[in-house]
């Protein structure tokens, strides 16, 4: 759908609860004469499309944006694993490209510090020992798409085994802005679009990496065991 069609939409369907509130009270409201109560009806369908139209054409930019993003929830909510065998007692080394200023911790970071989590170590690149890690989580801030109504940008996240380069997991958070509205979905806010997120605070990078040192579940052994082509090379399909 091009801007032009999408603006189009919007305007039409927030115009229309004014336009049926006009006619509301143009069958209560008393009047005289016909052409007193048309310049009665012209004059409040001003006042009220004036009022109404900011807000409500918000609202529906909102509305749009989240079925925008819907296809790509489905597309790149769900996390892959690729992990053969659990990872047990790991040093990881955390890379971060555009998320924060220089200096400053994502939000995410802190839950990576759970003792229960298995991390033997956790650096971020640039420290000290960080080159000594295991494991690299290489995430990244990019924009997958924008235009005129929408801009959807990305956190990728990436789990790679420092001594081959494989990808041993991937997941994605999402984000749509529409207006003033935003929309998650991804591995810290599910699967569906949703207001209502934590992240970048919250646990959902965490459960990602806590999902991928545990190595395969029976539920999934069979998908991980079909998926081993994917470890022939870094994973370039997402």
């Amino acid at each position: 759908m091009n801007d032009l069609a999408l603006g189009s939409i919007v305007l039409a369907v927030a115009a229309v609860p004014a336009a049926l509130l006009v006619l509301l009270l143009a069958d209560v409201v008393a009047l005289d004469g016909a052409g007193q109560r048309q310049r009665w009806i012209r004059r409040s369908a001003a006042v009220l499309a004036v009022l109404a139209l900011p807000s409500i054409g918000t609202a529906v930019w909102g509305w749009a944006g989240a079925a925008h993003l819907e296809p790509l929830c489905q597309a790149y909510a769900a996390p892959e694993f690729h992990v053969r065998r659990p990872i047990n007692a790991a040093t990881l080394r955390v890379k971060t490209v555009g998320l924060a200023a220089d200096g400053l911790a994502p939000a995410w970071l802190a839950s990576l510090r759970d003792p229960t989590l298995g991390l033997a170590a956790l650096h971020r690149a640039g420290e000290p020992l960080a080159e000594s890690a295991m494991l690299d989580l290489d995430v990244q801030r990019v924009v997958h798409h924008q235009n005129l109504w929408f801009t959807v940008s990305m956190d990728r996240f990436r789990l790679l085994d420092r001594d081959t380069g494989l990808t041993l997991a991937a997941g994605d958070e999402l984000w749509i802005d529409a207006g003033d509205t935003r929309y998650h979905c991804g591995i810290g806010s599910g699967a569906v679009p949703t207001r209502q997120t934590e992240y970048p605070g919250g646990d959902g990078v965490a459960r990602f990496l806590r999902r991928a040192l545990a190595g395969p579940t029976t539920a999934s052994g069979s998908s991980a065991a079909s998926g081993s082509s994917a470890n022939a090379g870094p994973d370039t399909t997402r």
